[in-house]
Protein backbone atom coordinates (compact mmCIF):
# COMPACT_ATOMS: atom_id res chain seq x y z
CA UNK A 1 0.00 0.00 0.00
CA UNK A 2 1.18 3.53 -0.62
CA UNK A 3 0.12 7.18 -0.49
CA UNK A 4 -0.56 8.69 -3.93
CA UNK A 5 -1.77 12.21 -3.11
CA UNK A 6 -2.27 14.58 -0.16
CA UNK A 7 -4.57 17.63 -0.31
CA UNK A 8 -5.71 20.06 2.39
CA UNK A 9 -9.47 20.19 3.03
CA UNK A 10 -9.94 23.59 4.66
CA UNK A 11 -13.68 23.14 5.13
CA UNK A 12 -13.28 20.35 7.66
CA UNK A 13 -9.70 21.24 8.72
CA UNK A 14 -8.27 17.87 7.68
CA UNK A 15 -5.95 16.29 5.13
CA UNK A 16 -7.44 14.30 2.25
CA UNK A 17 -5.03 11.42 1.59
CA UNK A 18 -5.49 9.14 -1.43
CA UNK A 19 -3.92 5.69 -1.06
CA UNK A 20 -3.75 2.47 -3.04
CA UNK A 21 -4.26 -0.66 -0.97
CA UNK A 22 -4.81 -4.33 -1.65
CA UNK A 23 -8.35 -5.63 -1.17
CA UNK A 24 -6.95 -8.06 1.41
CA UNK A 25 -5.44 -5.28 3.52
CA UNK A 26 -8.54 -3.14 3.15
CA UNK A 27 -10.85 -5.96 4.25
CA UNK A 28 -8.73 -6.53 7.34
CA UNK A 29 -9.43 -2.92 8.32
CA UNK A 30 -13.04 -2.81 7.08
CA UNK A 31 -14.12 -5.79 9.18
CA UNK A 32 -12.87 -4.06 12.32
CA UNK A 33 -14.59 -0.80 11.40
CA UNK A 34 -17.87 -2.59 10.72
CA UNK A 35 -17.96 -3.97 14.27
CA UNK A 36 -18.28 -0.40 15.58
CA UNK A 37 -20.49 0.86 12.77
CA UNK A 38 -22.12 3.79 14.62
CA UNK A 39 -21.90 6.40 11.86
CA UNK A 40 -23.11 4.35 8.89
CA UNK A 41 -26.25 2.45 7.96
CA UNK A 42 -26.42 -1.31 7.66
CA UNK A 43 -26.80 -3.37 4.50
CA UNK A 44 -29.28 -1.93 1.97
CA UNK A 45 -31.61 -4.85 1.29
CA UNK A 46 -33.49 -3.27 -1.58
CA UNK A 47 -30.32 -3.13 -3.70
CA UNK A 48 -29.66 -6.88 -3.83
CA UNK A 49 -29.66 -7.05 -7.63
CA UNK A 50 -27.40 -4.01 -7.96
CA UNK A 51 -24.81 -5.48 -5.62
CA UNK A 52 -25.02 -8.88 -7.29
CA UNK A 53 -24.01 -7.10 -10.49
CA UNK A 54 -21.22 -5.30 -8.64
CA UNK A 55 -19.88 -8.65 -7.41
CA UNK A 56 -19.64 -9.96 -10.96
CA UNK A 57 -17.97 -6.74 -12.12
CA UNK A 58 -15.37 -6.84 -9.34
CA UNK A 59 -14.50 -10.46 -10.09
CA UNK A 60 -13.96 -9.43 -13.71
CA UNK A 61 -11.52 -6.77 -12.56
CA UNK A 62 -13.52 -3.52 -12.50
CA UNK A 63 -12.09 -0.58 -10.57
CA UNK A 64 -14.46 0.72 -7.89
CA UNK A 65 -14.70 4.38 -6.94
CA UNK A 66 -12.56 5.10 -3.85
CA UNK A 67 -13.95 4.11 -0.48
CA UNK A 68 -13.80 7.11 1.88
CA UNK A 69 -12.55 6.82 5.46
CA UNK A 70 -11.92 9.19 8.33
CA UNK A 71 -8.86 8.87 10.55
CA UNK A 72 -9.15 10.82 13.77
CA UNK A 73 -5.50 10.95 14.82
CA UNK A 74 -3.50 14.16 14.18
CA UNK A 75 -2.30 15.04 10.67
CA UNK A 76 1.03 13.44 9.83
CA UNK A 77 0.34 10.09 11.49
CA UNK A 78 -0.50 8.24 8.29
CA UNK A 79 2.44 9.73 6.42
CA UNK A 80 4.77 8.52 9.17
CA UNK A 81 3.60 4.87 9.10
CA UNK A 82 0.65 4.05 6.87
CA UNK A 83 0.95 0.27 7.22
CA UNK A 84 1.06 0.37 10.99
CA UNK A 85 -2.06 2.56 11.11
CA UNK A 86 -4.02 0.32 8.72
CA UNK A 87 -3.05 -2.92 10.47
CA UNK A 88 -3.05 -1.88 14.13
CA UNK A 89 -5.13 1.27 14.60
CA UNK A 90 -8.64 0.39 13.40
CA UNK A 91 -10.32 2.08 16.40
CA UNK A 92 -9.41 5.49 14.95
CA UNK A 93 -10.94 4.81 11.53
CA UNK A 94 -14.54 5.54 10.51
CA UNK A 95 -16.18 4.57 7.23
CA UNK A 96 -17.70 7.68 5.62
CA UNK A 97 -18.70 6.39 2.20
CA UNK A 98 -18.60 2.89 0.74
CA UNK A 99 -20.36 0.66 3.25
CA UNK A 100 -22.27 -1.30 0.61
CA UNK A 101 -19.13 -1.73 -1.51
CA UNK A 102 -17.24 -2.92 1.56
CA UNK A 103 -19.94 -5.46 2.41
CA UNK A 104 -19.89 -6.66 -1.20
CA UNK A 105 -16.14 -7.25 -0.96
CA UNK A 106 -16.65 -9.20 2.27
CA UNK A 107 -19.29 -11.35 0.57
CA UNK A 108 -17.00 -12.07 -2.39
CA UNK A 109 -14.26 -13.16 0.00
CA UNK A 110 -16.63 -15.55 1.76
CA UNK A 111 -18.10 -16.91 -1.48
CA UNK A 112 -14.67 -17.62 -3.02
CA UNK A 113 -13.32 -19.41 0.06
CA UNK A 114 -13.48 -22.78 -1.72
CA UNK A 115 -11.82 -21.40 -4.88
CA UNK A 116 -8.29 -20.61 -3.77
CA UNK A 117 -6.97 -19.30 -7.08
CA UNK A 118 -9.94 -16.97 -7.63
CA UNK A 119 -9.81 -15.70 -4.06
CA UNK A 120 -6.07 -15.14 -4.16
CA UNK A 121 -6.32 -13.04 -7.32
CA UNK A 122 -9.27 -11.13 -5.85
CA UNK A 123 -7.51 -10.31 -2.57
CA UNK A 124 -4.31 -9.26 -4.31
CA UNK A 125 -6.08 -6.70 -6.52
CA UNK A 126 -5.47 -3.04 -5.67
CA UNK A 127 -8.20 -0.53 -4.80
CA UNK A 128 -8.25 3.14 -3.80
CA UNK A 129 -9.15 4.69 -0.46
CA UNK A 130 -9.49 8.37 0.36
CA UNK A 131 -8.71 9.06 4.01
CA UNK A 132 -9.57 12.28 5.86
CA UNK A 133 -6.83 12.54 8.47
CA UNK A 134 -7.16 14.63 11.64
CA UNK A 135 -10.91 15.16 11.17
CA UNK A 136 -13.23 15.86 14.13
CA UNK A 137 -16.77 14.56 14.71
CA UNK A 138 -18.50 17.53 13.12
CA UNK A 139 -16.26 17.21 10.09
CA UNK A 140 -17.05 13.49 9.86
CA UNK A 141 -20.78 14.12 9.80
CA UNK A 142 -20.41 17.01 7.37
CA UNK A 143 -18.40 14.86 4.96
CA UNK A 144 -20.89 11.99 5.31
CA UNK A 145 -23.74 14.28 4.32
CA UNK A 146 -21.97 15.68 1.29
CA UNK A 147 -20.68 12.30 0.16
CA UNK A 148 -24.06 10.59 0.39
CA UNK A 149 -26.24 13.14 -1.39
CA UNK A 150 -27.87 10.43 -3.51
CA UNK A 151 -29.15 8.65 -0.42
CA UNK A 152 -31.67 9.61 2.23
CA UNK A 153 -29.54 11.52 4.75
CA UNK A 154 -29.70 10.98 8.48
CA UNK A 155 -32.03 13.18 10.47
CA UNK A 156 -30.56 16.05 12.46
CA UNK A 157 -31.41 14.26 15.69
CA UNK A 158 -29.61 11.09 14.58
CA UNK A 159 -26.51 13.09 13.72
CA UNK A 160 -26.40 14.74 17.14
CA UNK A 161 -27.09 11.40 18.87
CA UNK A 162 -24.03 9.97 17.12
CA UNK A 163 -21.83 12.86 18.17
CA UNK A 164 -22.70 12.64 21.84
CA UNK A 165 -23.30 8.94 22.40
CA UNK A 166 -20.15 8.66 24.55
CA UNK A 167 -22.08 10.53 27.25
CA UNK A 168 -24.17 7.36 27.58
CA UNK A 169 -21.20 5.27 28.62
CA UNK A 170 -20.43 6.78 32.02
CA UNK A 171 -22.16 9.34 34.28
CA UNK A 172 -20.60 12.80 34.31
CA UNK A 173 -21.09 15.74 36.68
CA UNK A 174 -23.43 13.44 38.63
CA UNK A 175 -25.76 13.16 35.61
CA UNK A 176 -26.92 9.90 34.04
CA UNK A 177 -28.43 9.63 30.55
CA UNK A 178 -30.72 6.73 29.66
CA UNK A 179 -31.44 5.43 26.18
CA UNK A 180 -34.82 3.97 25.24
CA UNK A 181 -33.33 0.48 24.78
CA UNK A 182 -32.06 0.43 28.38
CA UNK A 183 -35.50 -0.56 29.73
CA UNK A 184 -35.02 1.88 32.62
CA UNK A 185 -36.86 5.04 33.57
CA UNK A 186 -35.34 8.40 34.39
CA UNK A 187 -36.75 8.52 37.89
CA UNK A 188 -34.03 10.37 39.78
CA UNK A 189 -33.71 14.18 39.51
CA UNK A 190 -30.27 13.93 37.85
CA UNK A 191 -31.31 11.18 35.43
CA UNK A 192 -32.61 12.08 31.94
CA UNK A 193 -33.80 10.41 28.78
CA UNK A 194 -31.07 10.79 26.14
CA UNK A 195 -33.70 11.29 23.44
CA UNK A 196 -35.26 14.24 25.32
CA UNK A 197 -31.89 15.90 25.88
CA UNK A 198 -31.00 15.55 22.20
CA UNK A 199 -34.33 17.14 21.21
CA UNK A 200 -33.64 19.97 23.64
CA UNK A 201 -30.23 20.61 22.10
CA UNK A 202 -31.76 20.46 18.60
CA UNK A 203 -34.32 23.04 19.70
CA UNK A 204 -31.45 25.29 20.80
CA UNK A 205 -29.50 24.86 17.55
CA UNK A 206 -32.55 25.45 15.34
CA UNK A 207 -34.23 28.05 17.58
CA UNK A 208 -37.43 26.01 17.28
CA UNK A 209 -39.16 24.01 19.97
CA UNK A 210 -41.11 21.79 17.56
CA UNK A 211 -39.85 18.22 17.04
CA UNK A 212 -37.45 18.01 14.08
CA UNK A 213 -36.69 14.93 12.03
CA UNK A 214 -35.63 16.48 8.77
CA UNK A 215 -33.89 14.77 5.91
CA UNK A 216 -33.10 17.70 3.64
CA UNK A 217 -29.35 17.81 3.13
CA UNK A 218 -29.04 21.60 3.03
CA UNK A 219 -30.96 21.95 6.30
CA UNK A 220 -28.86 19.20 7.87
CA UNK A 221 -25.64 20.91 6.81
CA UNK A 222 -26.92 24.21 8.17
CA UNK A 223 -27.63 22.57 11.53
CA UNK A 224 -24.16 21.03 11.65
CA UNK A 225 -22.59 24.40 10.88
CA UNK A 226 -24.60 25.93 13.73
CA UNK A 227 -23.27 23.20 15.99
CA UNK A 228 -19.71 23.77 14.81
CA UNK A 229 -20.07 27.49 15.53
CA UNK A 230 -21.43 26.84 19.04
CA UNK A 231 -18.67 24.31 19.74
CA UNK A 232 -15.91 26.71 18.74
CA UNK A 233 -14.70 27.29 22.29
CA UNK A 234 -16.94 25.10 24.51
CA UNK A 235 -18.84 21.83 24.34
CA UNK A 236 -22.41 23.07 23.90
CA UNK A 237 -23.95 19.67 24.75
CA UNK A 238 -22.07 19.63 28.04
CA UNK A 239 -23.12 23.19 28.87
CA UNK A 240 -26.73 22.51 27.89
CA UNK A 241 -27.07 19.37 29.99
CA UNK A 242 -25.29 20.71 33.06
CA UNK A 243 -27.41 23.89 33.01
CA UNK A 244 -30.64 21.92 32.59
CA UNK A 245 -29.61 19.70 35.50
CA UNK A 246 -28.99 22.80 37.62
CA UNK A 247 -32.49 24.02 36.81
CA UNK A 248 -34.08 20.68 37.73
CA UNK A 249 -32.00 20.62 40.91
CA UNK A 250 -33.43 24.01 41.84
CA UNK A 251 -36.97 22.79 41.15
CA UNK A 252 -36.37 19.78 43.40
CA UNK A 253 -35.17 22.09 46.19
CA UNK A 254 -38.43 24.05 45.96
CA UNK A 255 -40.26 20.76 46.79
CA UNK A 256 -43.30 21.74 44.71
CA UNK A 257 -46.24 19.35 45.08
CA UNK A 258 -49.81 19.36 43.84
CA UNK A 259 -52.22 19.28 46.78
CA UNK A 260 -53.61 15.78 46.24
CA UNK A 261 -53.55 12.49 48.14
CA UNK A 262 -51.96 10.25 45.51
CA UNK A 263 -48.63 12.05 45.15
CA UNK A 264 -45.64 9.67 45.36
CA UNK A 265 -43.13 12.23 44.15
CA UNK A 266 -42.09 10.12 41.16
CA UNK A 267 -41.60 12.35 38.14
CA UNK A 268 -42.31 9.53 35.72
CA UNK A 269 -44.91 7.44 37.56
CA UNK A 270 -48.32 7.97 35.96
CA UNK A 271 -49.98 6.27 38.92
CA UNK A 272 -48.93 9.18 41.14
CA UNK A 273 -50.95 11.70 39.15
CA UNK A 274 -54.17 13.29 40.22
CA UNK A 275 -56.54 12.79 37.25
CA UNK A 276 -56.95 16.54 37.02
CA UNK A 277 -53.24 17.35 37.24
CA UNK A 278 -50.80 17.54 34.35
CA UNK A 279 -47.97 17.26 36.87
CA UNK A 280 -48.14 16.51 40.60
CA UNK A 281 -44.60 17.66 41.43
CA UNK A 282 -42.32 20.35 40.09
CA UNK A 283 -39.99 17.65 38.84
CA UNK A 284 -42.84 15.96 37.00
CA UNK A 285 -43.86 19.21 35.33
CA UNK A 286 -40.42 20.06 34.01
CA UNK A 287 -38.85 16.66 33.31
CA UNK A 288 -40.79 16.33 30.09
CA UNK A 289 -39.71 16.57 26.45
CA UNK A 290 -41.96 19.62 25.95
CA UNK A 291 -40.19 21.52 28.72
CA UNK A 292 -36.62 20.72 27.72
CA UNK A 293 -37.36 21.54 24.06
CA UNK A 294 -38.94 24.83 25.11
CA UNK A 295 -35.88 25.57 27.25
CA UNK A 296 -33.46 24.94 24.38
CA UNK A 297 -35.42 27.05 21.94
CA UNK A 298 -35.87 29.91 24.41
CA UNK A 299 -32.18 30.19 25.29
CA UNK A 300 -31.26 30.07 21.60
CA UNK A 301 -33.65 32.91 20.81
CA UNK A 302 -32.41 34.96 23.78
CA UNK A 303 -28.83 34.41 22.63
CA UNK A 304 -29.73 35.72 19.16
CA UNK A 305 -30.92 38.94 20.81
CA UNK A 306 -27.99 39.20 23.22
CA UNK A 307 -24.78 37.27 22.47
CA UNK A 308 -23.66 37.56 26.10
CA UNK A 309 -26.41 35.11 27.08
CA UNK A 310 -25.38 31.48 27.19
CA UNK A 311 -26.18 28.40 29.24
CA UNK A 312 -23.33 29.12 31.65
CA UNK A 313 -24.48 32.71 32.29
CA UNK A 314 -28.06 31.84 33.29
CA UNK A 315 -28.77 32.81 36.90
CA UNK A 316 -30.11 29.62 38.50
CA UNK A 317 -29.14 30.62 42.03
CA UNK A 318 -31.68 33.43 42.29
CA UNK A 319 -34.73 31.65 40.86
CA UNK A 320 -37.85 32.03 43.00
CA UNK A 321 -41.24 30.35 42.90
CA UNK A 322 -43.00 33.68 43.36
CA UNK A 323 -46.00 32.18 45.13
CA UNK A 324 -46.98 29.59 47.69
CA UNK A 325 -46.01 26.13 46.45
CA UNK A 326 -49.58 24.84 46.34
CA UNK A 327 -50.74 27.98 44.56
CA UNK A 328 -48.00 27.64 41.95
CA UNK A 329 -48.81 23.98 41.26
CA UNK A 330 -52.55 24.61 41.00
CA UNK A 331 -52.04 27.61 38.71
CA UNK A 332 -49.51 25.86 36.49
CA UNK A 333 -51.81 22.86 36.03
CA UNK A 334 -54.77 25.14 35.32
CA UNK A 335 -52.75 26.96 32.65
CA UNK A 336 -51.77 23.69 30.96
CA UNK A 337 -55.38 22.48 31.11
CA UNK A 338 -56.64 25.70 29.54
CA UNK A 339 -53.89 25.51 26.92
CA UNK A 340 -54.82 21.93 26.03
CA UNK A 341 -58.50 22.79 25.68
CA UNK A 342 -57.75 25.51 23.09
CA UNK A 343 -54.89 23.93 21.15
CA UNK A 344 -55.24 22.34 17.74
CA UNK A 345 -52.01 20.39 18.30
CA UNK A 346 -51.52 19.94 22.02
CA UNK A 347 -47.88 18.83 21.98
CA UNK A 348 -46.77 21.80 19.88
CA UNK A 349 -48.84 24.19 21.98
CA UNK A 350 -47.19 22.90 25.16
CA UNK A 351 -43.72 23.32 23.64
CA UNK A 352 -44.57 26.88 22.62
CA UNK A 353 -45.82 27.59 26.14
CA UNK A 354 -42.57 26.34 27.66
CA UNK A 355 -40.53 28.32 25.14
CA UNK A 356 -42.28 31.49 26.21
CA UNK A 357 -42.05 30.48 29.87
CA UNK A 358 -38.26 30.14 29.74
CA UNK A 359 -37.88 33.30 27.66
CA UNK A 360 -39.75 35.26 30.29
CA UNK A 361 -37.88 33.52 33.10
CA UNK A 362 -34.38 34.29 31.82
CA UNK A 363 -34.89 37.58 29.96
CA UNK A 364 -33.68 40.47 32.11
CA UNK A 365 -36.28 42.91 30.79
CA UNK A 366 -39.30 40.58 30.79
CA UNK A 367 -40.80 41.91 34.01
CA UNK A 368 -41.03 38.33 35.28
CA UNK A 369 -37.28 37.65 35.40
CA UNK A 370 -36.38 34.60 37.54
CA UNK A 371 -39.96 34.34 38.86
CA UNK A 372 -41.54 30.96 38.03
CA UNK A 373 -45.12 31.88 38.90
CA UNK A 374 -45.25 35.18 37.02
CA UNK A 375 -43.35 33.72 34.04
CA UNK A 376 -45.91 30.92 33.72
CA UNK A 377 -48.82 33.37 33.63
CA UNK A 378 -47.05 35.61 31.12
CA UNK A 379 -46.13 32.58 28.98
CA UNK A 380 -49.78 31.53 28.77
CA UNK A 381 -50.81 35.01 27.62
CA UNK A 382 -47.95 35.16 25.16
CA UNK A 383 -48.62 31.68 23.71
CA UNK A 384 -52.25 32.57 23.14
CA UNK A 385 -51.24 35.82 21.52
CA UNK A 386 -48.86 34.04 19.14
CA UNK A 387 -51.53 31.48 18.37
CA UNK A 388 -51.86 27.91 19.60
Amino acid sequence: MQIKSILEDNKVSAKSILIEISIEDYLGLAKQIYKKNNFQRRRVRSSKNVYSLLKADILQGCVMPPVVLAYTKPPGTLEYDLQDAIHKDSEHFVLLDGLQRSLTLMEIEAETASKADIQQAFLARMMRCEIYEGINKIGILYRMLTLNTGQTPMSVRHQVEIMYQEYLDVPFQGITLIREADARRARQPNCYNFKDVIEGLNAYLDRSETPIDRGDILENISSLENLAKENDKRDVFNDFLITWNRFIGKIVLFDLKYPCENDTGDANDDASQDPKAWGTTGQQIFKRAQAISGFGSAIGLLRDEDSSISFVTLDMDNLVVGADGDEFMLEFNDLISALNSRAKRIGNAQRLFFRQFFKMLFWNDSGTYLNLYRSAKEAFTSANRIGI
